[in-house]
């Protein structure tokens, strides 16, 4: 069974890289269905609130790199 999950892990480590980033990504393409459709909002104001959300999910995968790295000692 170990085979089975790195494999599967492997495949999801190329295509999503990381689940923040692939949270963000499915939360915008949602919410951006829902503000065309159901909210009637503009173009414009979906496209600004769709790379917002892809960026804020790109800055939180960032900063949690940058904790999670140690210093070597010098």
């Amino acid at each position: 069974m170990t085979r089975v999950t790195g494999v599967i892990r492997a495949i999801y480590n190329f295509l999503a890289g990381d689940p923040i980033i692939l949270g963000a990504v499915a939360l915008a393409f949602i919410l951006a269905e829902i503000l065309l459709r159901a909210a009637g909002a503009g173009n414009a104001v979906v496209a600004v609130i769709f790379v917002g959300i892809i960026v804020a999910g790109l800055a939180s995968t960032l900063g949690r790199e940058v904790r999670g790295r140690r210093r070597a000692p010098r």
